[in-house]
């Protein structure tokens, strides 16, 4: 049985672990080369304390061992900088408190490590962009995945992948148009929809919400061409067809009904 006594106990530890983070944190930036076990100076470009050959810098993803002036691992470019704090730490404790295992924490550090690469390798922008891209959709960044996506089709206006890449845009712009929305700035967010819409004519989300806005800012001729467009990427969608009514506007036969599959 978990006792309240239990969570206490655990409350404590990883208030003290936070704070043996926040206190070698400086070390870690400042004095990578100071060993954490015995407090030796070493050379910066040393890999072992010359004293107790503790690891000065060891990649926790791939166990690769660093020279401590590195930023990043030499093997798998994976930040070093989070993992000498973490390094400072037990293992058993780190693995309890499961500390830079989050999926926040994991997709953080592959977007540091895009961005190294990013200047160590410029001739993998195109496949780099593309991944940091998918990184901000699985975070559901909306507004730094939109413009990592407008990124990407600028750079690379050619890429085998400028469909998937023109329909994730689309979806991000749609989903941070509707923050927009939610604060009532709608010029903001209709700007955001028909930029969407731009991108993927066939996002019928995208043009309900358009609809929704043109209707809402009595602009009632646009907001029946926008519903119509949903239609029209969506055929037989009753909210769509439901508005149209409410707008009286003639739907054509062949949008009543669900296209065959």
């Amino acid at each position: 049985m978990i006792t309240t006594a239990h969570f206490k106990v655990s409350g404590l530890k990883l208030l003290v672990v936070l704070l043996l983070m926040l206190a070698t944190l400086p070390q870690a930036f400042a004095q990578r080369n100071v060993c954490n076990e015995c407090q030796a100076v070493n050379e910066a470009d040393a890999i072992r304390c010359k004293d107790c050959l503790t690891p000065l810098n060891k990649c926790l993803d791939c166990d690769t061992e660093n020279p401590a002036n590195l930023d990043y691992c030499s093997k798998c470019n994976a930040p070093l900088a989070e993992m000498r704090v973490l390094g400072s730490i037990d293992e058993q404790t780190r693995e309890d408190l499961k500390l830079g295992q989050s999926d926040r924490a994991v997709t953080e550090k592959e977007l540091m490590k895009i961005a190294y690469l990013l200047e160590k390798k410029p001739e993998q922008s195109e496949k780099l962009i593309y991944q940091r891209s998918k990184l901000f959709n699985r975070m559901e960044f909306h507004s730094r995945e939109a413009e990592s996506w407008r990124e990407f089709l600028q750079k690379f206006p050619d890429s085998p992948k400028k469909s998937s890449a023109k329909i994730f845009l689309a979806e991000a712009l749609r989903k941070w148009a509707y923050l927009f929305y939610q604060q009532k700035d709608m010029e903001s967010a209709l700007t955001m929809l028909l930029e969407a819409v731009e991108a993927n004519p066939m996002n019928a989300e995208a043009w309900g919400w358009a609809g929704r806005i043109y209707n809402e800012t009595g602009k009632k001729k646009e907001a029946g061409d926008a519903y119509l467009k949903a239609l029209e990427a969506r055929p037989g969608d009753q909210s769509f067809m439901h508005f149209l009514r409410q707008l009286r506007v003639d739907i054509p036969d062949h949008l009543r009904k669900p296209a065959a599959k």
